[in-house]
C-alpha cells in the first residue's frame, strides 16, 4: 500500500493485466510502478516494512529471486531522459508519446544526494501509526543559526521567549495532522486532519495549551460548515480517507 493526499491505496504487487496487455491490444503495458506521497509499505500477517522518501515519489515491488514472488522494494532515486516521447519502446510499442524531442539536459548528470528511510513494524500499518511516523520523517523541524542572522543588527531586541513551547498535543494514533496554518481571512488557525485507514471511522480530538474561544468545522476553502462554533476540540467521526478542517480561535 501507499499513501496519497488524505489516505491510503492498497494495490496488488503485480497487475494481472501485464500477462494479457499485448494480446488484448493495449497501447501501453500496465506496469505496476506506483506513486506515493510520504510512504509505501509491504506487509504480511505478522508485520511489514515501510519505505519513506524525500525524493521522487515512485516505487515498485519486485522479485529478489527472479520468480513470481515479489518481495523487494525498488525505489526510484533518479530519472534520466535523453529523448522525450520516444517511439517503439518495449512497454509502449509503436507511436511516440506526444512530441518526440531530444532532452539532453534531463539526464540528471552530476552529484546527487538522495534521502530515504526504512521503518520496520509489527502488526499492520494502521496500528503501527505508519502514516504519522512518515509525516514526522519527511517534515523535520526547521531551524536557523541565529548568530549570522543577527550579525548586521546594531540594536538586537530582547529575547524573552521560553526555551520550549507547545501549542497543542495529540496522540499519534487516530487521525493524522495534515496542516496547521494561519487562517486566510480570520484571526485564527486552521487545522486539517484525515483518517488514513481504508475502512472504519475514527473518533479523535486535539488538546490546546491555550483557552479556546471558538472551534468550528470549515471547508477546504475555509468557509463555515457548522452554524454554531464550540469550544470542545473534537473532530467527530472521521470516515475512511476523509479530511476535515477546523478553524480555532483563542
Amino acid at each position: 500500500m501507499a499513501d496519497n493526499q488524505f489516505g491510503l491505496i492498497t494495490r496488488p504487487t503485480n497487475d494481472p493485466a501485464m500477462a494479457v496487455w499485448e494480446q488484448e491490444g493495449w497501447k501501453e503495458a500496465p506496469v505496476p510502478v506506483y506513486q506515493l506521497m510520504n510512504f509505501a509499505a509491504l506487509e504480511n500477517a505478522s508485520g511489514g516494512m515501510a519505505l519513506m522518501t524525500n525524493g521522487l515519489r515512485e516505487f515498485e515491488v519486485i522479485s529478489s529471486q527472479g520468480n513470481e514472488e515479489r518481495d523487494t522494494f525498488a525505489l526510484t532515486l533518479l530519472r534520466g531522459v535523453g529523448t522525450l516521447g520516444k517511439e517503439e519502446l518495449l512497454l509502449r510499442p509503436g507511436r511516440p508519446s506526444g512530441i518526440k524531442i531530444p532532452t539532453p539536459d534531463s539526464q540528471t548528470r552530476g552529484k546527487l544526494v538522495c534521502e530515504f528511510a526504512l521503518f520496520g513494524y509489527a502488526g499492520d500499518h494502521i496500528s503501527a501509526n505508519i502514516m504519522a511516523e512518515a509525516r514526522d520523517n519527511v517534515t523535520p523541524i526547521q531551524c536557523y543559526n541565529k548568530i549570522p542572522y543577527n550579525a548586521m543588527k546594531l540594536n538586537v531586541g530582547e529575547q524573552n521567549l521560553p526555551l520550549t513551547y507547545s501549542l497543542l498535543s495529540k496522540e499519534k494514533r487516530g487521525v493524522v495532522l495534515s496542516v496547521l496554518k494561519k487562517a486566510e481571512d480570520e484571526q485564527g488557525l486552521v487545522l486539517r486532519v484525515y483518517n488514513p485507514a481504508e475502512s472504519g471511522d475514527v473518533e479523535d480530538a486535539v488538546s490546546f495549551n491555550l483557552p479556546v474561544s471558538s472551534w468550528q468545522q470549515v471547508s477546504m476553502d475555509e468557509q463555515p460548515l457548522d452554524a454554531v462554533s464550540a469550544t470542545e476540540t473534537g473532530f467527530g467521526a472521521v470516515k475512511p480517507c476523509q479530511a476535515k478542517s477546523f478553524l480555532v480561535k483563542f
